[in-house]
């Protein structure tokens, strides 16, 4: 049997023989590629088994490093939303503007107005409506004692029962009120939604709108603007 020489490729060489007889080249056994696949192999072999007895490979351990590893390397930062809405109090001018107020137990009314107007209930009144646009206004009639009244009825069908200073309307504690101011027929108030009036009022009276105002005779419609 004959060897190959690895350097010259003399391919002569007796297998006895340490050194090549044309280069003089030390004789490497050569192997075939099978003989070194397997040779391959039994040495993976055994590098696996020493790697085992030294030092056992977890594998879950080995997964969560690198899952360690990357999120250190690569922290994730959520974005932050600075757009934070807070619920805060209503201030004292919100509830002001408001104006939500107590007016009678027939018929509560939001009120959301200081004026007010009247508008009588006959056809041909000599007057179409009354505004009411301050905190006050004296119903009645015309008088050369006591002077001009803002809701003058004088003129009206039932004026007769009309005092000089009847009654007043008025705006006080965020809601509007009606008292009579002594006068011989009275005042009578149908709230909002009912078919007949009240009795005759003897004391201050919360209106609200939509009520309907007797002075005497003569009935007008109140209502806030």
């Amino acid at each position: 049997m004959t060897i190959n020489c690895n350097v010259c490729f003399y391919d002569r060489n007796s297998d006895k023989n340490q050194f090549c007889e044309v280069c003089g080249s030390e004789i490497q056994p050569s192997i075939t590629l099978f003989e070194a696949a397997e040779k391959g192999i039994q040495e993976g072999e055994t590098q696996t088994v020493l790697q085992t007895d030294e030092q056992p490979v977890n594998f879950h351990q080995s997964i969560n490093q690198k899952i360690n590893q990357n999120i250190n390397n690569n922290p994730v930062t959520a974005p932050v939303n600075t757009n934070i809405h807070t619920s805060l109090p209503p201030s004292l001018e919100t509830a002001e503007k408001a104006n939500i107020l107590p007016t009678n137990s027939a018929n509560p009314t939001l009120i959301t107005g200081t004026i007010a107007k009247l508008i009588p209930k006959q056809v041909g009144s000599p007057v179409p409506e009354f505004i009411i646009d301050s905190n006050n206004a004296l119903i009645g009639k015309f008088d050369t004692n006591i002077g001009p009244v803002e809701i003058d009825l004088d003129g009206f069908y039932g004026d007769e029962t009309v005092s000089s200073t009847h009654a007043e309307i008025y705006f006080e504690n965020n809601q509007w009120q009606i008292k009579d101011m002594g006068s011989t027929h009275g005042i009578y108030i149908k709230p909002t939604g009912k078919t007949r009036f009240g009795y005759r009022m003897n004391k201050p009276e919360i209106l609200n709108s939509g009520d309907e105002i007797a002075i005497g005779k003569i009935r007008l419609l109140f209502l806030i603007i």
